[in-house]
């Protein structure tokens, strides 16, 4: 599970470790894994730390191999997001867009590929990517954040085709608004706004445990 340091992530990694699930927790916060690989643990259930940054692929794609060869892995979560990292920038000037670009969409590819071919052989698994609803409409100042969302929601909707008969389950999460740490500074009108827990709720539904 990628971006698992908070928000979305952090509180799915909790639910499913409840539920009996062996949960990788992955993001580039060190301390705030293992304070909740602590939490986890106390509770009974069973949690790794593993500190990666998606927007490296090439580490990425040989820890998630790393990893499937030891568990082996039959669920991986693509979480890991960010929004514009520098608002004094247009919102679409390289410099805002790029960064985003590179972990909302080739970060989660990377993140839901690399132990694919291990869960084809062994005819089960299933890949999970937290999208947007934003990826259905342009949004103002949000092209670093609609536009990877976009194209992540055609590659789930690639691989759910592709992967048809394998035994290994695709599954897309349109997320609207959702109180996390990405949107607690916004001053946009947020329409239906989620509280974490209830999201969560929501989405363990679509999952094992």
């Amino acid at each position: 599970m990628t971006g698992a340091s908070s928000g979305i992530g952090r509180e799915l990694a909790r639910r499913l470790a409840q539920s009996g699930v062996e949960v990788v927790l992955a993001a580039r916060r060190g301390d705030a894994l293992l304070q909740l690989q602590q939490v986890i643990v106390a509770g009974g259930g069973r949690a790794r730390v593993l500190c990666l940054d998606v927007a490296d692929t090439d580490a990425t794609v040989a820890a998630i191999r790393q990893l499937d060869g030891e568990l082996p892995l039959d669920l991986v979560v693509a979480n890991a997001g960010l929004g514009v990292a520098d608002d004094t920038l247009p919102s679409w000037a390289w410099e805002a867009i790029g960064p985003a670009l590179h972990v909302n969409f080739t970060g989660a590819a990377a993140t839901l590929t690399a132990a694919l071919p291990a869960m084809v052989t062994r005819g089960r698994g299933h890949l999970v990517a937290i999208s947007s609803l934003s990826s259905y409409a342009a949004l103002p100042q949000a092209e670093a954040y609609c536009s990877p969302k976009a194209g992540l929601n055609m590659l789930m909707d690639c691989l759910r085709m592709d992967l048809a008969g394998t035994g290994v389950r695709v599954t897309n999460v349109y997320a609207g608004f959702v109180r996390t740490p990405m949107v607690q500074d916004a001053t946009h009108p947020m329409p239906w706004l989620m509280e974490v827990e209830d999201a969560v709720a929501v989405l363990m539904r679509t999952l094992p445990g």
